[in-house]
This record gives C-alpha cells, structure tokens and sequence, in this order.
C-alpha cells in the first residue's frame, strides 16, 4: 500500500500554548572560588575542602599549599580550586618547570568514581586536544601523577561564565547590562558558534553546551569549555567509551529513568535545576539538552543537537532564564521531549509586576526575529532545526546587519475564500481540498500570488509530489505581469529543484541559466520543505533545511515592475500544504557598497553613482575596487539610457507609426519588444544602445543596423534574414535566429553563447563554426546537417536536432546531456550513448534496431516509435513515466505487461490480435489499468474497422464525440482514416473545447495531430469552420507551414516533415 505524505503539521493555538510563568525566586548561585593558604598533600587538601554531601566548602579549610607530583618529573603546586563537578576538579595551579600558570582538570581515585569515569576523562582530554581553535580552550599537557590520578593542563583565562553575565544582569546591574547588550551578547553568541562550527567539521558533538560551558575572558577571549560529554564520531574512535547511554528511555520509563539518576548528579546548577549526567540513559543538562538526548537516543545524536543546545543558549540570553524548567526533573524531561516551551517574545506579554526587567535588550522587549530563531532552532524534529550552525549563525549575522524578514503571508489552504482572495492559478488543472492545493497538467503551472512584492523576498513552502512523472519542484520571484503563464514565468528568478523531469537543479534569469547541477532528488509521495530568497544579487535555495544552492548574480534584476511571486511546476501532480512569504525590511546597518548595490537596483542610479564614487575614493582592496568599478559603469550607462529613453520612444513611434514598441529599463541594461508584424527595416534602431532585442516574427531581412550595439540577447526568428555577420564581434549570450534563410553560422563562431536556436535554417557548413562555443543548450532542427562532429566535447545539457540527414551519435559519447532529440534522421545505432545519465530522449523516425545502449539509463521519457525495434527487454525496471513504442518490429510488449508506464503507445502490426486481446483482457481485470484496457479496445477496433465500436469508445462534449487513436501515422493518412471512419480530425473551436481535450491526458505528454494546418499562411481546419480560436503556444507555430500538434492545452507544429504521430477523431453527430 503505497505511504501517504507526512502532512504539514498543525500550529498549535496560541490558547493552547504554555503561557510565561510569574517568576520566582532564582534557584541559582555563583560558582565560589576557594583560597588556599598552607602547604598539604593534594589528597589531604582535596578531602578537607568537601562537606559530607560531596560539595566543595563555602570557606576553605584552614591547610597548607599542595604539591602535585607527576610522572615524568614534573611538578605543579595547586593554588585554589575553580570548580567541581561529576567528572572532576579544576584547579589553578602553576608549572614549576614553566613557571607558568595553567589551569588543571584532575580526576582523583577517591571511590566516588563510576565505572568508565578515567577512560572518559582521558577521552575528554584527547578531544579537547584535537580541537585547535581561538574560541576552545587549548591543551598543554595529559598525564597521570604519582598516585596514578589522570589529569591534564590547559590554558588558564582569567574571566566568568557567560551564566554570572546573565544573572548578573538578571539581578539587576545596569552597568553590566550596558557594557553586555544584547548586540554584545550576540557576538559573544556568534563566537561560541565558531567553535561549535569547527568542532563539528572535526566530527566532534559537545552534547552538554550551555552558558556555564562559556567563559568570557578579561581580554574580550571567548571560550567553549567541558568537553567531557562530547561524542566523537571521526574514524577509529572506540564506541565504547564514548558515552554511557544504554537502552532508548520511553514514555512508559521515564519515571523509572529519572529515579534511578543518584541525587549526587543532581545538582543546583547556575541557571536552574540541572542534571550533569545520569545512570546510564541520559547524559547532559536537561534545560539545555535537545528531545533526543532527553530520550536517551544515543544514536539520534548528531551536530543538531547541539543547535537545539545553542538554540537553548540564545533562549537564556533573550530572557535571562531557563528555556523549561518544572516541578522536578521528570517534568522538565518531558517539556523537552514533547516541545513545550514558551517562545521568548512571549514574555514582552506579561505585565511589569509578573517580571524582572530585561534592561540589556532594546525597550526591554525581546525581538521577535530572534525569539523565531531561538525556536528554530529549538525544534522538536531535529529536521526542523537549522541544518548547519552556519545557517543558524546566518540568520544571527542578519538580524545584526538589520536585515529582518517580515512575514506577509501564511497560506495553509483551509479556508477557501482566504485563499483565493490572494492566490490565482494559470496553467494546469488544480483541487483545493482542507488543508492542501493540488496542481497538475500545466506547462508551467502557476499558483500566482496576487499582491505585488518588493525585489528582496522570501518563500517558504511545503509540498509533495505524486506519481512516476516527476518534474520541478520551484518558484518564481521578480517576474513581470504578462498575459501569458509562460511569459510570465521566463521573466524573473526561477528556482527550481528536481528539473528536467528530475534530472537537475536549476537556477535561471530570464529563462537564462545563472546555475545548474545534475541531479535526480524527487522521490514519489515525500514531502519536501523549500526555501528560496533574495537579497540584493544573492540567490539562495534550500530544501528540508540543505543548502542547494547560494549565487551571486553580478546583474541581479531591477525594477519596480518586478512583483510577481509564485509556485512554478511543469504537468507533474504537486500537492501544496503550507506557504508562507517574506519581505525584507530596509537594513538600518549596511556595508556602503551594498548600499549602492540596492540604490542601483532600485533605478536609483545617480544615488548609486555617488555611493560607488565614495568607494572608490576610499582606497579599496582589489575586490571591492571591481565591484564598484563595475557597479559605477553600470550605474552611469543606465543612467544615460534613463535621460534618453522618452526620446528614442519618440523616435520609434515616428519610424514605425502604429506599432506599439515595449522600449524599458531593466537589469539587463536596455530591452525592446518590437510586436509581431511586417516590419522590414531595423534602421530606427541605430544610436540605441540595445542590450536585449526581441525582434522576432516580422519581415527583417537585415541585421546591420545592429551592428555594435552592446547586445547580449537577441531574438530575431522567424524573419527573412540571410547573414548574421553584422553580429561579429558581439558578446550575446543568447541567440534566436531560427526560421530565416541564414547558410552559415561562422559569424557567432567566437562568441560566449550558452544558448542557441539556429532550428529552420538551410546551413551549408552545418554546425562546423560552433566547435569552440561553450553551448549548454542549442536546437538545430531541420538545418540540413549531416555531421554533428563540431559538437564533441561540448557541455551540452539540451539539445535539440530533428529532421537531420545524420547517422552517427559518436560525437555525442560522454555529453552531459539531460534530454536529447533526434527524431526523424537516420541513426541506426544508440551505442554512443551507453552509460550516459539521460532523462528524456526522442530518438522516433530512425533506422534503431536494439534499445540495448540504453539499459541501466535513469529515462522518465523515451519515444522510439517508427523504428525497427524488436524488443523492450532493456528498458526493464526503468521510472518511464512516457514510452511510445508504435510502428516497431515488436511482438510482446513485456516488461511492460504487468506494469506499463502511465503514458503508453504501443501500436505495431506487429503485435498479433490474439496478444492485443489478452492485454485487453488482463488490464481489464485491475481498475488500476482501465486505461490501457481501453487504448487495446481501440486498436482492436480500428482493426476491424468497427465505426460503432470506437464511437462507443468515445467520450462526449456538447454533443460531439472524441476519441484519441494511439496509432502512429503521417498527418494526410491520419486525415483520411477520420473520414473513412465517418469523422474527421479533431477541430477546437472553444476554449471549453481545448480544455476538454486536455482531460484526456491527466499525467500530460500529449502530442497528437489535430485537423489544422497552415497553407499559403492561411490557417485551415479540415472541417473548414472559421479559426476564430487559437491556442498556439506562440505565433511562430501559427504561421510555420503545414500540419498542427496539440500539445497540453498548446497547438504546436512538428518540425520533422515526415512525422507520424497519434491522431484524435471527432464526430459531430
């Protein structure tokens, strides 16, 4: 039975919530220092200074000094004891080889020793040793003196605990409140992270931090002590003796457990009742210990629980208190355990009498930034918790830099009048249920938040999800608005995570790649958290609290247009339970180059000018002398174009009378939409200093005018241009030149293109030029290319190259290519491409005899229909989510028999009518295969030629029939089988109508003839009815000659002039 996703968990009602308690009196005292006067043996003195409860005397017993002797002739005189705990004694004392003071950690053998207890002193040593960091305590020295008592030297730092600052200003003290602020405290905060942090990438857990374990020094040092609970877990450390722990402790146990801790661990620590360590189960300070260790899971252990630790600290720094305390250690244990902690800004609730003032924070109220962050990382499921002390450190610095995120919008689904109050989708097929959105079928699918939101934000989100069709789990933020989900969606920052159907993780601008990786993370059914943000040109992912990604963009998107927020998806079935939306406020403390930074993001760019000047008289280092070289010019050309941009509109408006031109300021520096038309002269342009051209789709026939203009994405498909020479020399990144009459592509041969759609073009040297152009993405469709040598070695992750005349995928041999398309050439062989890690490929219309190459490949997507293969045997156990396999050699179509991918097309004369019938027979069997029992009836009616039979196949819209025919055919033959059936090819007349017809797909890869076509640019339905709708996915498809494809809810037209495809049949009656 397949597992349902973990739903989003719900919010406890702040009614609900343990409320902040009166205070009482603290429970705490000072560690007390104790002077030693005479000379003593060091047993004799140790012995004299305890009470008969194990304690150390508030006053010194009246004895003379000590003299430590240790192996090694060595000696040390001990001057007064620092502090005493389960794991032994810390003395000052000075080396009298030295003649320097140092502070000493014995273990004396005086029977109040547990088993384990030298192996575990010892250990503590060795780790503390292994640790080399400013904010740790070094190690000078391990030994044992005479008497065999283990012990070890450290550096001595005169100073406090971080637990008198504390109860100091609890109690209190202005002056220490002033000079310890919390800006000052967080600082300390940020340094006992650094030592965690290191600790943690030596594979160190400290497990028992707390602020008793932090001493301030004189000198401002910070350091992180008592490191003798700590878990090692690097290579070849013996289990053994790390820690006691045995059994898991349990609800049913947890009495019995805190019974059998001896009262002498039980102990008055410096912020609450506290338990050192324990008999055998839990080992830590209960106040400070996360739910895990709480529990006794050893194992559970790990670099969060210390986060939860440190969480725990920031708690008692916010609040001078406790994060839980309770009647008695049971109770405190179980608070832990089940997360019962009162947030710290809850406490600004309580009236003035309830409470102590918190004179070291700001108006005496804790900040609710930081009070979210303490619960952070203070959660129950370590999970939930920051995934690094880094990331936790992150938020801190922040906060510090006044960089402080506002929620706007907290989306759990359940009201639907809420939600659709502030959420429009577009795209796709959606179903709100309590609790949840489900989205599917789109190409994008948009769930669009309808309030604008500033350039810097933030977007939380849950979500899962299902079926074998994986695909792009992302959002979108800076977009503009546009008519159109895909325009929209291709206009801002795309986030997205599992890409490609699950191939890779990707980050874009513009429909332009900023950063990619392979990948293949999504998994069927699990719930994922998301998290993306921007500040100023930083771009950063997470996923279930992991870092995917952290860029820089050097030309980060501007404008005040730039609001559009939304979830981003592509067909797959995605389910939303949670999202949740940030702005951030304006920083009240900045570094100045940033600042100018954000002014030139905002169109600011005389400000920005000013502030990047500043810099730049101010003798900066190298790498900031770039930045703000760089910003400077920027800054200054768009603040040129912004003095000009009304005249060079007025300029076009009298060149081109009547045609709305979009000329805008953005971050790529100077962009024009020029509409569709029948423009012929790009004159007007010269003198504009252009770095993005939309030029597509008119009648151009020269690119001169363009010629050194600062361009770095050109669109100019679909014109009647013949030489892209004027483009010599320029630094485009991004070039559409598809659909012309070019022959060579020699002039682009040096420039730094990453993308390329030179589709449609009748080149005479083939790809030859791009040999040393760094592609990651080109379509060369139906340019009459023989040899794709020139593409050896390239970084190719998409390409594109139907209706060749190549033979030979030899040059292709090790790409990195995710989805590769080739149909309709003349490739016999797919041996090349073993062992690559492809997600899609379209190898249909070839001469393929094996599929044998591909065996092992992680394919969601393969279309091989119209070749001469005889067996699907390699593409056993591979997560096909689309196969169509029609108009091969094949007789069976297992493996698939039991378990075919949820898109299916297996038509082959081939496949006798008995084998046809016994799949019908068996699908029928299991409701789970109602679908491919109906396309086996389909072709067995079309066999039979049976009119009646397939009309009863058919489903009904408004009187009419439809029936999608799973037989792979060229378009005329498709045409003249609809009429012969008494029909005729499928005619859209409505957008009703188009969307019924996606209801037919529900897992999407639809791609089919329909009865339009497009001759002597005049479109035609084979029915003849007007074409009052059109739902091309652009103009461009409209107007290519030839025969239409419907494709999810978009018409398209098929590159390969000899395609076959499956076809749909309509009858009117």
């Amino acid at each position: 039975m397949k597992r349902k996703p973990e739903k989003a968990r719900k919010a406890r009602p702040a009614s609900s919530r343990p409320k902040p308690p009166r205070e009482k009196k603290p429970l705490m005292d000072v560690t007390q220092e104790v002077e030693i006067t005479h000379d003593t043996t060091l047993t004799t003195f140790l012995a004299a200074q305890k009470t008969a409860g194990g304690k150390v005397r508030k006053k010194p017993a009246e004895m003379p000094p000590a003299l430590l002797k240790v192996k090694g002739n060595r000696r040390y005189e001990i001057a007064r004891i620092l502090a005493q705990g389960g794991m032994g004694v810390v003395c000052e004392a000075r080396d009298l080889t030295s003649d320097r003071i140092v502070a000493m950690k014995l273990l004396p053998r005086d029977g109040e020793q547990q088993p384990g207890d030298n192996e575990l002193f010892i250990r503590e040593a060795k780790v503390t040793a292994r640790l080399e960091h400013p904010n740790i305590i070094p190690v000078h020295e391990l030994g044992e003196d005479e008497n065999d008592n283990a012990f070890y030297t450290m550096k001595f730092v005169r100073g406090v605990t971080l637990t008198e600052i504390l109860m100091q200003i609890r109690n209190g003290r202005r002056d220490l409140a002033d000079e310890y602020n919390v800006n000052n405290l967080l600082t300390v905060f940020q340094k006992t992270c650094d030592a965690v942090a290191f600790a943690h990438s030596r594979r160190v857990i400290h497990c028992d931090l707390k602020p008793g374990n932090i001493m301030m020094g004189d000198y401002g040092e910070v350091l992180v002590l008592d490191w003798g609970l700590a878990k090692p877990v690097w290579e070849g450390f013996d289990a053994k003796t790390s820690s006691r722990p045995g059994k898991p402790v349990t609800d049913s146990d947890l009495d019995k457990t805190v019974s059998e801790i001896p009262t002498s661990h039980i102990h008055t620590d410096s912020l609450g009742t506290g338990l050192k360590s324990g008999s055998g189960k839990i080992v830590g300070t209960p106040s400070f210990m996360s739910p895990e260790q709480a529990r006794g899971r050893a194992a559970e252990v790990d670099e969060r629980s210390d986060i939860y630790s440190l969480g725990a600290i920031l708690y008692s720094i916010l609040t001078l208190r406790v994060p839980v305390d309770g009647a008695d250690i049971r109770d405190v244990l179980k608070k832990i355990i089940t997360g019962q902690i009162i947030p710290p800004a809850e406490y600004n609730l309580l009236r003035h009498g309830d409470t102590f003032p918190l004179i070291h924070l700001p108006d005496g109220h804790v900040p609710q930034v930081l009070s979210d962050i303490v619960m952070k990382a203070m959660a129950v499921r370590p999970e939930d918790r920051y995934p690094s002390v880094k990331a936790l450190q992150d938020d801190i610095e922040a906060y510090q830099n006044g960089l402080i995120w506002h929620l706007v919008v907290d989306e759990d689904f359940r009201n639907p009048e809420t939600v659709w109050s502030r959420w429009e989708v577009s795209g796709g097929q959606y179903e709100l249920k309590e609790g949840s959105l489900r989205l599917h079928g789109g190409e994008p699918q948009l769930l669009l938040l309808k309030r604008d939101m500033p350039l810097d934000v933030r977007i939380e989100f849950d979500c899962f999800e299902e079926g074998s069709y994986l695909n792009d789990i992302g959002c979108i933020i800076n977009s503009l608005r546009r008519e159109s989900n895909w325009d929209i969606s291709v206009s801002g920052y795309a986030f997205k995570y599992g890409a490609y159907t699950n191939s890779f993780n990707v980050l874009t601008r513009c429909d332009n790649k900023l950063w990619s990786k392979a990948a293949s993370p999504l998994v069927s059914g699990k719930a994922y958290r998301v998290q993306v943000e921007r500040v100023g040109p930083r771009l950063r992912m997470m996923v279930d609290n992991r870092e995917v990604f952290s860029v820089v963009d050097p030309e980060p998107l501007t404008g005040a247009q730039r609001t559009v927020v939304a979830l981003l998806g592509w067909i797959a079935d995605t389910t939303y339970t949670r999202v949740r939306v940030f702005t951030l406020g304006t920083p009240w403390k900045t570094d100045i180059l940033d600042m100018a930074e954000r002014q030139l993001q905002k169109s600011h760019y005389g400000t920005a000018m000013d502030l990047f000047r500043e810099v730049l008289d101010s003798f900066p280092d190298a790498e900031r002398m770039e930045r703000a070289e760089k910003g400077y010019r920027t800054a200054t050309a768009r603040k040129r174009a912004q003095e000009h941009i009304e005249e060079w509109r007025e300029k076009l408006k009298k060149a081109w009378p009547g045609v709305e031109c979009d000329l805008r300021l953005d971050a790529r520096g100077l962009s024009l939409d020029i509409p569709v038309g029948e423009l012929t002269d790009l004159a007007p342009l010269e003198g504009i200093p252009l770095t993005t051209l939309n030029c597509s789709r008119n009648r151009f026939s020269s690119l001169q005018p363009l010629h050194r203009m600062p361009l770095e994405v050109l669109n100019c498909a679909d014109n009647e241009i013949e030489s892209l020479e004027p483009l010599r020399g320029m630094k485009l990144g991004q070039l559409d030149c598809s659909v012309n009459n070019i022959r060579t592509l020699q002039p682009i041969s040096r420039m730094p293109l990453v993308w390329l759609n030179c589709a449609d073009n009748p080149l005479e040297d083939g790809l030859a030029a791009l040999k040393n152009v760094p592609l990651n993405w080109l379509n060369c469709c139906l340019c009459g290319i023989t040899d794709m040598g020139s593409l050896r070695g390239m970084p190719l992750y998409m390409l594109f190259a139907d209706a060749n005349r190549f033979w030979d995928l030899e040059p292709l041999r090790g790409l990195p290519l995710n989805e590769l398309s080739f149909n309709g050439n003349k490739v016999s062989s797919l041996e090349p491409l073993r062992g690559m890690k492809l997600n899609d490929i379209n190898c249909a219309g070839n001469d393929i005899e094996s599929l044998e190459p591909l065996r092992g490949m992680p394919l969601s997507t393969l279309k091989c229909h119209s070749n001469r293969i005889r067996t699907l045997e390699p593409l056993k156990d591979m997560p096909l989510s689309t196969l169509t396999c029609g108009g091969n050699l094949l007789k069976t179509l297992d493996p698939f028999r039991k378990n075919p991918p949820k898109n299916f097309w297996f038509d082959c004369e081939t496949i006798s009518t008995e084998e046809l019938e016994w799949m019908r027979n068996a699908w029928s069997r299991d409701f789970r295969y109602t679908e491919y029992a109906n396309t086996a009836a389909v072709l067995l009616a079309l066999r039979r030629f049976d009119r009646e039979a397939l009309r009863k196949l058919a489903r009904e819209f408004e009187g009419h029939r439809y029936l999608f025919v799973p037989r792979f055919v060229r378009w005329e033959e498709a045409r003249q089988i609809c009429e012969n059936l008494g029909g005729h090819l499928v005619d859209i007349l409505s957008h009703e109508e188009n969307e019924f017809i996606e209801t037919f797909f529900p897992y999407g890869g639809s791609w089919f003839w329909i009865g339009l076509q497009s001759s002597g640019g005049k479109l035609e339905w084979v029915t003849e009815k007007p074409v009052s709708y059109r739902s091309f996915v652009d103009e461009m498809h409209a107007r290519t000659e030839g025969p239409k494809i419907y494709r999810g809810r978009h018409w398209f037209y098929d590159v390969n002039p000899d395609a076959r495809n499956c076809f749909m049949i309509e009858w009117d009656d």
